[in-house]
């Protein structure tokens, strides 16, 4: 099948002014695709030009970078309006076997729906409206705009709390939902066996709440075991602070802040830590949990993001509405359980199978037979 994925926004930016990387292969949506290659498709992926690397890079499918316009209004990092996407779609859509789109409340979702409502699947994440402008614009979209002109279309939630939210303004929602995915060739298994130490994946930004991880790590350190080490990988502007904070605790030296790293990079940690920590008061779906699921990583977690109904489902870690230092020690009491619950589901989480899942889809949606 010659598959178009339409995801103008190809990793989170905190503000409109998109920071550069150096290769966007790292990124969720790049490896998606690179799995419908590999079972056999012909993918497209079209993204907005504001996200394409530093660097030139050579991909393993087309992409497409397109450029955004009205970005005062539509703002690339969360509500992005691709020029010459339109006249793309009206010429070149009869192309494709089937168009995949990222969330409903997304004038590309709009113009594929209106253009090729037949042929398209909406991949849906949002589980709540978007404040921009006080939430006028986004209630206006699902209330008028979803019920008329995505009243046919296919969509595939990415979670429990995404299917409750869209199914309320939409009537073609499957029950079946579809999470992020992870390359597990990637994501290999290192250890079963873990050494004496948690980690972060997370930007240093206050919404993630880092602070609350060094509390509850201090705790830990004290009551429990004080040979344990908590890695934090990531950059922002919280930095200093929780530096400063893991000073003030006298943990300087078990509080270790790598900075950025690549998925080669932050690998053997995550991939060897007790479990990774999330304390975060605001987030969709996480692509970090899904890649330390594939490594045998259990998850320790605040009840925010959306992927945490198969956590506790599964019993791939612990969810909490508030994280304390007993949630790290019924991982360590635990670990080799939750290490095998998470090797146990890692299959489901990888993205050959979530393209079988796609398919499927597609095929109940009853608009045609597929190779």
């Amino acid at each position: 099948m010659k598959i178009l994925v339409v995801n103008p926004i190809l990793y989170t930016s905190e503000t409109a002014r998109i920071k550069k990387i150096n290769t966007i292969k790292d990124t969720m949506i790049y490896n998606m695709c690179l799995a419908f290659k590999k079972s056999g498709h012909e993918p497209t992926l079209i993204a907005a030009s504001e996200y394409k690397p530093i660097k030139d890079e050579k991909y393993d499918f087309e992409i497409i970078f397109l450029d955004t316009k009205l970005q005062k209004i539509f703002k690339p990092n969360c509500f992005p309006w691709l020029k010459g996407f339109k006249k793309y779609i009206k010429k070149e859509s009869k192309n494709y076997d089937l168009i995949i789109s990222s969330e409903v409340f997304s004038m590309s979702s709009l113009c594929v729906s209106i253009y090729q409502k037949k042929r398209t699947v909406i991949w849906h994440e949002l589980a709540k409206h978007n404040n921009i402008f006080k939430k006028i614009p986004s209630k206006f979209w699902y209330n008028v705009i979803a019920r008329i002109c995505f009243k046919n279309t296919r969509i595939v939630p990415r979670s429990k709390n995404a299917y409750d939210f869209i199914s309320k303004y939409c009537n073609n929602v499957s029950d079946e939902y579809i999470d992020h995915g992870v390359n597990l060739e990637e994501f290999n298994l290192i250890s079963k066996k873990r050494k004496k130490q948690f980690v972060v994946l997370s930007q240093l930004i206050k919404r993630k709440r880092i602070d609350g991880i060094i509390d509850v790590f201090a705790d830990f350190v004290k009551k429990m075991d004080n040979e344990y080490v908590l890695y934090i990988i990531g950059i922002g502007d919280e930095e200093k602070k929780l530096k400063e904070k893991a000073k003030a605790y006298g943990l300087e030296e078990k509080i270790i802040f790598t900075e950025f790293m690549t998925h080669e990079e932050m690998k053997p940690i995550l991939g060897t830590s007790q479990a990774m920590i999330i304390n975060t008061e605001k987030d969709n779906n996480m692509v970090s949990i899904v890649e330390s699921l594939a490594l045998g990583t259990p998850i320790i977690t605040t009840d925010i993001p959306y992927n945490v109904d198969y956590i506790k489902r599964y019993k791939l870690g612990v969810v909490k509405e508030k994280l304390s230092y007993s949630d790290l020690k019924e991982i360590v009491d635990n670990n080799l359980l939750y290490v095998n619950n998470c090797i146990n589901y890692r299959e489901k989480i990888s993205n050959e199978y979530h393209v079988k899942q796609f398919i499927q889809e597609y095929k109940k949606s009853n608009r045609g037979e597929i190779e």
